[in-house]
């Protein structure tokens, strides 16, 4: 039996874990950030490519819509733009080095790694609003695994193949 102050203090630990922001052992504001990551580089990569042709306008508003989405509904927006940007500066610097002399290529690395340049000078020690994990654990693989399927799912719901619109 239970006496009085072990019931008050499971009580309290029970209402800690409650209250805390914690899920998987990671921030809430962490997982949604994680999240929303693939949708806001995917879709801006597609958006960006489908933009300069014609026939695919409306592909690329409907991309540039659900880009300009997820990074409304991420809690640190910078941090979001800097990691997509980073994102789309590597794969453009992969490409240039298996293909070389791809201008429009070295354009768009240029552009990506111009916001990570300016960032780099502003944001030495800025505090986040949760803390960013220390490594990227199971967790972490299976729910960005989760977030790049679910953008797949809803590229093929946006997609202009897709005559739901």
């Amino acid at each position: 039996m239970q006496g009085p102050h072990e019931n008050t203090t499971s009580l309290r630990a029970s209402r800690d874990v409650l209250n805390s922001r914690q899920f998987f052992s990671r921030d809430v504001g962490y997982l949604r950030d994680s999240a929303l990551f693939w949708p806001f580089v995917l879709y801006s990569i597609f958006g960006v490519a489908s933009a300069f042709s014609p026939a695919d306008r409306q592909f690329a508003i409907r991309c540039a819509v659900v880009a300009i989405g997820a990074l409304i509904l991420a809690k640190e927006k910078l941090l979001l733009f800097a990691a997509g940007a980073g994102f789309i500066a590597i794969q453009c610097a992969i490409n240039l080095a298996l293909h070389p002399g791809n201008w429009s290529v070295f354009l768009a690395a240029i552009l990506a790694a111009c916001p990570l340049l300016v960032a780099s000078c502003y944001w030495r020690k800025r505090k986040l609003s949760y803390r960013l994990p220390r490594e990227f654990r199971l967790v972490d693989a299976l729910w960005n695994i989760a977030s790049l399927c679910a953008s797949l799912l809803l590229m093929y719901l946006v997609s202009p193949l897709n005559h739901r619109w």
